[in-house]
């Protein structure tokens, strides 16, 4: 079985915003999928998120995705690190595993304090500064910062009773830092021939090789950004090889976020050609603010009950957790028409992250002189809902990896899902003169050549929008057509038979997976809802085999292979959302808003996966280890992406849909040593690299498309680091990388309209030191380079859209242990 466990150190461990993700980017074949400058979902082996599992000691855990989508994707920025003793990442499976994992498993082991030798006590405060300021934001509804924040965490663990059968283990967090960032897009392209009539893309005959700009977007963000978190954990050795414990936990992150954005938008055409730009007419000027007050919780709890004998044991487990999201955001948009107005644009470059660049305005009095109109106003309140009760049931026999023989692993686990999503949305009427409710910053965006007038939300929330009319058609549409419940059974009993000659061990095994859902969805009929919901069930039953084969040739040499059938779950948003309309959620790709549209008629992935490694283990906890894969994947699951303009929006189409078929295979390489000593220094190097290489095969109305890789998967991503011992400080330093390079982000109509996320290394660093008994001093650095996430259109060559800046964020902890 391949596994790779990440033990976590409160001291040592690199986390800068104390998430789990963070740990697990340095493992072979994981990338990451990242939330501004911290890594939010996890990418194992090219598969995508929502193709993992992710548990609580082996219990799986309610999620509401990113924003309460109704996905299957587990944010880990919202578990804190100091819950794990360790987290495990199985990427090969067995029948003891659940069949809905295709990339891989991740298990977070909660600390055992039976495990505690001693009493174990923490406690660590910090404060951070952030370097990028941005904006002041003055027209915010709530107090921002610029710079500095802080937290603290505290652990502890002690044995007590009688022979110290009895354990508790505390954690508590709490965190506020700022966040604030600039965003710089550039999304609608246009192509043109050397006449300059427009062709419908870069495949198109006479194409004069240009990529013309449509539009030029720029956003500066005010955030702060909150997490707390508890958890304790109560463990009983009863005797006689029983074992029970409860776990508890709480975790909440909230984020208030103001964004200002400015649009110019050009025509369709172009009247003047330079070397390397061109001038084109401006249509319309876009200034929008926007308020976000995202709040994301995760909660429960999980008993263990267990009892070990000499060659058997047996293991009940039951957990209940409940994940919510809400978000208030108040969206307000001006536009202008200026008149004889003209943009000249250049060509992306190096130094401008190969973006598409407005360069100068003709008449930049326009900018602010022009008459700005209200285009748009709504306040929107998202709610979503999940609740998750786990039960399973394992027995084993003669399967410990020391038995030899015939053994027995067998099991039956219970789930049920329930997620509810509300949202709610007043609709204002446009028109109203919005000129005497903008003001000037005194800022100019990331990338723009002039400022531009930004609006004065509280102004516009007191004065102007008690006396605009509100669109109650659209405002009782939208407010409907987006909730949806849904819920989700599952059980699924496992046989596994292992047989061990010692040097050898096959484990065979074959699971049953049964899965049947009831959607409760809206109808409407002419853009009018209808009053009863509409009911559709479904179902699926599947049978996977599975079978693993590890031979060990001595002197710490070991090669395994195995063969499992998986599951890629529809997620549940996909099944029951008849249709729905989100702004702002994270501004990927540019577009203002996105419409997602589900398919009650979507199957289930499923994956074939095959796994065949080597491993070589030496000294000090040291392995060398290669390692070749291969899935293919029936009925994959894409969204088909395209972008509309839509009431003077930007905005995303996306809709899921089965594919013919997709393939994944690749190779891993890792190396690392510990207490490994040169030239008098003892450190602890690791290294690792993974190639990866995709192929997915889909049929719309308008053809067939053959596309070189899958959603997520990068084609080449690797990670290095080194801790080194400085004896002379009493302490020790501690250097990470991670690399990856472009991963398809969506899929469009054509190749020119898919989004990728361009190559991103980041570095982070550390240092600590002891300077009095049991007090410790530790100075991070994250993003020491200053990386900044790009995203582009279109895939061989592609054409830069965004280009994301979060600056560095550096961390200074005194820690008392």
């Amino acid at each position: 079985m391949t596994v790779d466990a990440v033990p976590y150190d409160d001291v040592e461990t690199l986390a800068p915003d104390g998430g789990i993700a963070e740990q697990l980017r340095f493992l072979p074949g994981v990338t990451t999928e990242d939330e501004g400058d911290s890594p939010r979902f996890v990418i194992i082996r090219g598969a995508a998120p929502d193709l993992n599992q992710t548990t609580i000691d082996g219990i799986s855990i309610a999620t509401i995705g990113n924003d309460g989508e109704g996905s299957r994707q587990v944010n880990l920025q919202i578990i804190p690190a100091e819950l794990s003793q360790r987290t495990d990442v199985y990427k090969t499976f067995t029948a003891e595993q659940d069949g809905g994992a295709i990339g891989g498993v991740i298990d977070i082991i909660s600390r055992s304090p039976l495990d505690q030798k001693h009493r174990y006590a923490l406690l660590d405060s910090y404060g951070i500064y952030s370097a990028f300021g941005g904006p002041d934001g003055r027209n915010a509804p709530e107090k921002s910062w610029r710079h500095f924040g802080g937290g603290f965490k505290g652990v502890f663990a002690d044995r007590f009773g009688a022979d110290g059968r009895f354990g508790i283990a505390l954690s508590a967090r709490y965190q506020s830092r700022v966040r604030n960032s600039a965003k710089w897009w550039q999304v609608v392209k246009t192509f043109f021939d050397a006449k300059g009539k427009e062709v419908a893309g870069p495949d198109a005959p006479g194409w004069d090789g240009r990529v013309v700009p449509g539009d030029h977007s720029f956003g500066s963000y005010t955030n702060r950004l909150q997490t707390a978190g508890s958890s304790a954990k109560l463990e009983w050795d009863i005797g006689d090889g029983i074992r029970a414990s409860l776990l508890g936990f709480g975790f909440r992150m909230w984020e208030s976020s103001s964004m200002n954005k400015n649009d110019i938008f050009t025509a369709r055409s172009i009247i003047g050609t330079t070397p390397s730009g061109g001038r084109s007419v401006v249509n319309s000027l876009y200034t929008r603010f926007r308020f976000d007050n995202w709040d994301k919780k995760t909660f429960g709890g999980i008993g263990n009950l267990g009892w070990t004998g000499e060659d058997a044991s047996l293991l009940l487990r039951v957990g209940h957790t409940r994940a919510t999201f809400t978000n208030e955001q108040p969206s307000i948009v001006a536009r202008a028409l200026p008149r004889n107005l003209f943009l000249d644009w250049e060509e992306g470059d190096d130094e401008g992250g190969q973006i598409p660049r407005a360069t100068a305005l003709s008449n930049t009095a326009l900018v602010f002189g022009s008459s700005y109109a209200l285009n748009g106003a709504t306040q929107s309140e998202h709610r979503a809902n999940e609740t998750l009760t786990n039960a399973r049931l394992d027995y084993a026999w003669n399967a410990a990896p020391d038995d030899r023989g015939i053994g027995v692993v067998t099991g039956l686990e219970w789930r049920r899902l329930d997620l509810d999503l509300d949202l709610d949305q007043t609709v204002y009427r446009g028109g109203a003169s919005m000129t005497p409710y903008l003001f000037d910053p005194d800022y100019r965006p990331f990338g723009s050549p002039v400022s531009f007038p930004w609006i004065d939300y509280p102004a516009v929330r007191d004065g102007l929008l008690p006396r605009t009319a509100i669109d109650r058609t659209t405002s009782s549409y939208n407010s409907r057509i987006s909730d949806y419940r849904y819920v989700e059974r599952l059980w699924t009993p496992y046989l596994s038979v292992h047989y061990s000659t010692g040097p050898s061990r096959f484990i065979a095994g074959l699971r049953y997976d049964h899965v049947a859902f009831a959607a409760d969805q809206p109808v409407a009929v002419n853009r009018v809802i209808q009053p009863q919901l509409r009911r559709n069930h479904g179902g699926y039953s599947f049978l996977l085999p599975s079978f693993q084969a590890t031979h060990d040739f001595g002197d710490g040499l070991r090669l395994r292979a195995s063969y499992s059938r998986t599951l890629g779950r529809p997620i549940p948003g996909d099944i029951a959302r008849a249709e729905s309309v989100t702004c702002g959620v994270d501004d990927d790709g540019g577009t203002d808003c996105t419409i997602s549209r589900g398919n009650p008629n979507l199957r289930p992935r499923q994956s074939d996966n095959f796994d065949v490694g080597l491993e070589r283990y030496f000294g000090r906890n040291g392995v060398i280890a290669v390692a070749a894969f291969a899935k293919r994947i029936r009925d994959d699951i894409f969204f088909l992406r395209s972008i509309d303009i839509v009431d003077g929006a930007a905005t995303s189409v996306r809709q899921p849909l089965n594919a013919e078929s997709s393939r994944l295979y690749g190779a891993e390489f890792q190396v690392s040593q510990r207490d490994l000593k040169l030239l008098g220094v003892r450190f602890d190097p690791f290294a690792n690299a993974t190639v990866v290489r995709g192929q997915m095969r889909y049929a719309t109305d308008s053809g067939t498309r053959t596309i070189d890789r899958l959603l997520y998967q990068p084609g080449f991503s690797a990670s290095a680091g080194a801790k080194v011992q400085l004896p002379q400080i009493d302490g020790a330093f501690s250097l990470s990388a991670a690399y990856r390079n472009t991963a398809l982000r969506t899929i469009g109509a054509g190749p020119k309209d898919d989004s990728v996320r361009t190559p991103l290394t980041v570095v982070n660093a550390a240092l600590w030191h002891n300077v009095a008994k049991g007090v410790l001093f530790k100075y991070e650095l994250a993003n020491a380079f200053n990386s900044r996430p790009t995203m582009a259109m279109g895939q061989d060559p592609v054409s830069v859209s965004q280009i994301d800046v979060y600056g560095r964020t550096a961390f200074f902890h005194i820690v008392i242990r």
